[in-house]
């Protein structure tokens, strides 16, 4: 099944697959793995100059004004051209910013990427604020989040308790925090990071609200995962196609052996159902008409086809498939970072069969 997408969400999509065509390349993204950012300064701008950072930011701050499925639509492309992630990480800490605020200030330059904001939502042993030790207390913040992308970015938006209000979601300074890098399957900057009395640039919810607004912020960001995933299996079979029209043995294209041809179809029909599951899902979500476990079952799904995916293309491209000048390995390595952040397997399961059993 192919999703029906309006002509605008066809052409957002092919101008950020024209972008990545001209803009990278197995060369320049070996070079930016030796750049701090993971992306010169040039392509940053170029990207901030498309739009691609505000595009789920309202237009009285400077943005596009556009939703969730538009959202969606510009990441899997950005994952099928292989974005540098640091991007990917802006839109989502300024699409999460607007949905908590979308009055706020910040805004402006969020979507002219001139500034990133990043979530640090997560402790090393909890998730649920009702676990979690990080303290909110007068105009502070005390604890430590655990695996924050884009530790670096110039805003944090913090969960945390107060004695008061029970959770909270806390705008705070980036500067004000110390970082630990800690290491990633992807190579993606993340860290654990220390709030020390740290000052709260401004409360962004509070109590009911702030326990309701986690919960949207973590279903959006699986749902854009899961376009992320499906824009890496697009790539990875795009790839593995062309190889094995052009790869020989035994004197003819591997491509005419059944056997491969069986692997390419698996390989399709797993992306032709991840399609379907992670659309849904996220039309669902943003049109507010979410059914039962939906998102939860599109997850369980999408991470384990897509880690399938990158290894059955591995394969079918031989030893080619497995040297860093390939760009296959981007993706394998992003696969195993987003099912294990976004989606992870127990715990979207255990959603699935309390459903069930209810």
């Amino acid at each position: 099944m192919h999703p029906d997408f309006t002509e605008e969400q066809v052409e957002l999509k092919a101008s950020v697959e024209r972008f990545c065509r001209e803009k990278i390349s197995p060369e320049r993204l070996a070079a930016w793995e030796k750049e701090p950012a993971g992306i010169d300064g040039a392509t940053w701008r170029a990207v901030a100059d498309l739009g691609w950072f505000g595009l789920g930011i309202a237009t009285e701050k400077g943005g596009s004004g556009l939703g969730l499925v538009e959202v969606a639509c510009l990441v899997e492309e950005c994952a099928r051209g292989l974005i540098p992630l640091r991007v990917i990480e802006a839109i989502r800490g300024a699409t999460v910013l607007h949905d908590l605020d979308p009055a706020a200030d910040e805004l402006a330059q969020l979507a002219t990427g001139v500034r990133r904001a990043t979530l640090a939502l997560d402790e090393r042993q909890a998730r649920d604020p009702a676990h979690q030790k990080t303290i909110h207390s007068g105009d502070t913040v005390a604890g430590e989040k655990w695996c924050v992308l884009d530790p670096s970015a110039d805003w944090h938006i913090v969960s945390a308790r107060d004695a008061s209000s029970g959770a909270v979601l806390l705008l705070v300074d980036g500067s004000c925090a110390t970082h630990s890098a800690l290491r990633s399957f992807d190579g993606s900057e993340q860290a654990s990071v220390r709030y020390d009395r740290a000052p709260v640039h401004r409360r962004l919810a509070s109590g009911d609200t702030a326990v309701s607004g986690l919960r949207r912020i973590h279903r959006v960001q699986t749902a854009i995962a899961l376009a992320e995933m499906v824009g890496g299996m697009r790539a990875c079979i795009d790839a593995t196609i062309a190889y094995v029209k052009e790869r020989e043995q035994f004197g003819q294209k591997i491509g005419v052996f059944q056997a491969v041809q069986h692997q390419i179809a698996d390989m399709a029909t797993a992306l032709t159902a991840a399609r379907h599951l992670t659309w849904r899902a996220i039309s669902r979500l943003a049109y507010g008409t979410e059914e039962d476990v939906e998102l939860e079952l599109a997850a369980v799904f999408v991470a384990r086809s897509f880690k399938d995916i990158t290894m059955t293309s591995h394969h079918l491209h031989g030893g080619a498939g497995y040297v860093i000048e390939h760009p296959l390995h981007y993706h394998s390595e992003r696969a195993q970072t987003l099912a294990i952040r976004y989606a992870p397997e127990g715990e979207m399961l255990d959603a699935v069969a309390s459903s069930l059993l209810d």
